[in-house]
């Protein structure tokens, strides 16, 4: 089975690394492409040779250091010998792209320069880099045995983006929200060649999660719980985690959430198709589960679960239902008596929101046992609005964010950022994070942030970029928990991007003229809005049209 979630550009294959230039640009290679089953990339690192130049060490220990193989025993050639079995080059990566050079300053000092990508933490969380930043570290060398060996003064790693792609996985760790609704991914890096990734993944997720999503997830392991045996075989696709006592003081639905997070996380390992669970040597219990589980057991904690809605749209200012092959009218005697902007509805389909067509009025409509209710907020120059899991209606203005949940105005902060940059706010489909458009002096970019709630306010913390040098966002919608689809109309044709979230790369799908807004969600059509009031819809590689309508949208 293809696995979603690995990040590398793979190929049947056998490459080798070529030698980084001294006084000369580093070459960049291809984008990150699909993976193929069973495919495999394998970075051919070369030991020192004799009579090398402190240039040529430093040259060739950053090649090496793309190859993770046996602990990247190559790179640790290149080394004094008292620091070859205690450097620990997982304590940070530095990710490089574009021009690199090496020059001399001294005999036995060099220093490597090159624009950063992105940094990889000691708890292997990759950030994005701001588009300026600069990657510089110099490299002392000392003789040993007449022959120059580096004398590293930090435990870090220095790796090209080409080569992380090629010798790297970002695997997703879950932990489910606060309200144990739903789960959310929290993506680390871990070198492909490093056996034992299925322990490590473990111990990462009995961990916790990362400072980017602090006070909007929750883990259900009990305090104290750890690996009994800090080992996690696979023998036949079966992984066997075993953990310590700690674990059977969880309920019985906190084992429902342990396991659905163990096998979740562990799933994404391609060797990986069950997961057992002990508590030492015995099976542990959970209500209604086998003792060999797979990830379709837990289903139902997707964030993506149940976004199985048609879209709605707007027909002559009426919002009508986009089916398979018709354009259906509501039935709400309310939102028919007025004429709309923009429209949209929860999951479950008691909520539904419209923007009136002045874009000055969002009003919320909640229908559940006790009758109808509703409620609305005064704008200007309000957007298209979003719903989340939760069943919150988002809606951004001129320096305005509103929220809406259970016929109540939260109070929404945002740190770091004026409300006047804001251009739209997109929740995701697990309700804790969220897509931000924003203006930046280096144009309108995306940011990604973490919703802490309370039945009063909404506060997003830990903005962080998305796409290392996309500027010119004007629409987004999340195709799945992973995945943003975002529309560039800076330039005609409209080109609509794809990017992981994680990683931060990005690819063209299309290109459209006269686009303005995007809807797409896993498994239903992409929409598109034009400025002639069309929406085209893709169907088997084509756009079709479906009418003169505008603003559709999918819940969140």
């Amino acid at each position: 089975m293809i696995k979603k979630y690995l990040l590398l550009f793979l190929a049947l294959a056998v490459v080798g690394c070529g030698s980084i230039p001294q006084q000369s640009s580093i070459k960049e290679g291809a984008n990150l492409g699909a993976v193929s089953v069973g495919s495999i990339v394998r970075v051919i690192a070369s030991s020192p040779e004799p009579g090398m130049s402190p240039e040529e060490i430093v040259s060739g220990f950053l090649n090496a250091s793309a190859s993770s193989d046996n602990d990247f025993k190559i790179a640790r050639e290149y080394l004094i010998p008292e620091l070859q079995n205690i450097w620990q080059p997982t304590q940070e990566i530095n990710v490089y792209e574009g021009q690199g050079r090496l020059n001399s300053l001294q005999e036995n000092t060099v220093v490597f320069s090159a624009p950063l990508y992105s940094t990889i933490d000691s708890k292997s969380r990759l950030t994005l880099s701001e588009p300026n930043a600069q990657l510089i570290q110099e490299f002392n060398l000392i003789q040993v045995n007449n022959e120059w060996r580096i004398n590293l003064k930090n435990d870090n790693l220095l790796i090209s983006k080409v080569d992380l792609n090629r010798s790297f996985t970002s695997y997703p760790l879950w932990f489910p929200d606060n309200s144990l609704k739903t789960f959310v991914p929290d993506h680390v890096v871990l070198p492909r060649s490093m056996t034992g990734n299925a322990t490590r993944l473990m111990q990462l997720l009995l961990g916790g999660p990362g400072e980017n999503l602090m006070g909007g997830v929750n883990t259900a392991f009990p305090i104290g719980t750890t690996l009994a045996i800090n080992s996690v075989p696979v023998s036949s696709g079966l992984a066997t985690v075993s953990l310590n006592e700690a674990a059977l003081g969880a309920e019985p639905f906190m084992r429902e959430l342990i396991s659905a997070q163990i096998v979740k996380t562990l799933s994404s390992v391609q060797e990986i198709s069950a997961v057992r669970i002990n508590v030492g040597s015995q099976p542990l219990t959970v209500p209604n589960t086998p003792i060999r589980q797979n990830i379709s057991l837990w289903d139902k904690f997707s964030p993506d679960f149940g976004r199985t809605n048609d879209a709605l749209a707007i027909a002559d200012g009426k919002i009508v239902r986009l089916t398979a092959d018709l354009v259906e009218p509501i039935t709400n005697p309310y939102f028919n008596s007025e004429n709309w902007f923009a429209a949209v509805e929860n999951r479950e389909k008691n909520v539904l929101a419209g923007v009136n067509v002045d874009r000055t009025r969002l009003v919320v409509e909640t229908a559940n046992m006790n009758g109808v209710k509703r409620s609305s907020v005064s704008g200007q120059g309000l957007r298209v609005p979003k719903t989340d899991v939760y069943g919150a209606v988002w809606v951004t203005g001129i320096n305005q964010v509103s929220v809406i949940q259970n016929n109540k105005l939260l109070n929404v902060s945002i740190s770091e950022v004026d409300k006047q940059n804001i251009i739209d706010v997109i929740p995701s489909p697990d309700g804790v994070r969220v897509a931000i458009i924003l203006n930046t002096v280096y144009g309108s970019e995306l940011r990604l942030g973490t919703i802490v709630r309370d039945e009063q306010s909404i506060q997003i913390n830990f903005l962080r970029k998305v796409v290392r040098d996309g500027f010119s966002v004007n629409s987004a919608t999340w195709q799945d928990e992973i995945t943003l689809l975002y529309l560039d109309s800076s330039v005609d044709p409209a080109n609509i991007y794809a990017v992981d979230t994680f990683t931060g790369l990005s690819k063209i799908l299309y290109s459209q003229s006269g686009a303005t807004n995007i809807a797409g969600v896993t498994k239903k059509p992409l929409l598109l809005t034009l400025v002639t009031d069309i929406i085209l819809e893709r169907v088997s590689g084509n756009w079709i049209e479906r009418g003169e309508l505008t603003n559709a949208t999918y819940p969140g």
